[in-house]
């Protein structure tokens, strides 16, 4: 089994990025995205995703580069005046690991955002990060235990097979190998954490080392190399401009076409690759538990 979730990352941070989300669910092969809850456009996000009943949402935590959903008076020494993140993330990084007084206001902050996203969605099937910042070592502890605390099946890891990536894209190498090391490293703290508490991650994830220069070649690569037996989530940044004019966001609007692409439709046939969400991995896995427990209640009735 080739299972394969393709992502939009950025749901509700502005209406292009709504529209390219939305568009390359409707009208192409994207199966899931995930909200910013505190962002303008999340309102706009959530109404129409209701229109799209198979689209899987997840909750897109914010930690730098956007706002906070609590007020800045709550966290202080966290956001700005206005509520924002720091824009940088190896600077947000940096900050988190070595200033512990703020990892009770980043508690709060993840609890809110998950909780807001609860009432405007109704469920949650995944956590990710922006920028990969769940997958940050103070972070990552403090959403693996809100996630089980609120019984969030799943939480994305970063391991991207580098061999393949490099053999499609060979530009920046150096620093694509020393992203890759690193997280696969922070993936791998993580997937001990979560497996402690009985929640689950991706094998294998598309779409990081090669963020913001994705080709419709290199993604039809990737489709014919992608790795058996496993889930691997592929994202994606898609955006369009809503009045339909030439768009700010070159690469976002490139990415729109590649995910409605009917070449990558094909390859997706071709490859024999199995197109999912979260949501279905998640009711896979709590049928396959409830079997198990039967089996076992059955066996021990007739013992």
């Amino acid at each position: 089994m080739k299972a394969l979730i393709i992502h939009g990352d950025d749901f509700g941070r502005s209406p292009q990025v709504n529209a390219g989300i939305l568009h390359s669910h409707r009208c192409g092969v994207l199966t899931s995205a995930s909200l910013m809850v505190a962002e303008p456009a999340c309102g706009e996000a959530v109404a129409a995703a209701r229109d799209c009943p198979d689209l899987d949402l997840g909750l897109h935590v914010v930690a730098c580069n956007g706002r906070s959903l609590l007020p800045a008076r709550h966290l202080r020494g966290l956001v700005d005046g206005q509520g924002f993140f720091p824009r940088s993330e190896v600077w947000a990084g940096f900050r988190y690991m070595f200033n512990r007084r703020l990892r009770d206001s980043l508690r709060d902050e993840f609890r809110a955002q998950i909780e807001r996203h609860l009432e405007l969605v109704g469920s949650l099937s995944h956590l990710d990060g922006h920028h990969n910042l769940n997958l940050h070592p103070a972070l990552a502890d403090i959403l693996i235990e809100l996630a089980a605390e609120y019984h969030v099946p799943y939480f994305r890891l970063v391991r991207e097979p580098v061999i393949t990536t490099l053999a499609l894209a060979p530009d920046h190498a150096l620093r694509k190998v020393r992203d890759y090391f690193l997280f696969r490293w922070l993936s791998a703290r993580s997937r001990r954490k979560l497996q402690e508490r009985g929640l689950k991650g991706n094998d294998w994830t598309f779409g990081f080392l090669q963020t913001g220069k994705l080709t419709e070649r290199y993604v039809l690569g990737v489709l014919g190399r992608l790795p058996e037996n496993s889930v691997t989530v592929f994202y994606f940044h898609p955006a369009l401009e809503a009045s339909h004019q030439p768009p700010r966001w070159l690469s976002q609007s490139i990415e729109t076409q590649i995910l409605t692409s009917d070449n990558v439709r094909a390859a997706i046939r071709q490859h024999h690759i199995q197109l999912t969400t979260y949501r279905a991995l998640a009711r896979i896995k709590a049928s396959y538990e409830q079997f198990q427990g039967l089996r076992s209640h059955t066996t021990l009735t007739e013992s």
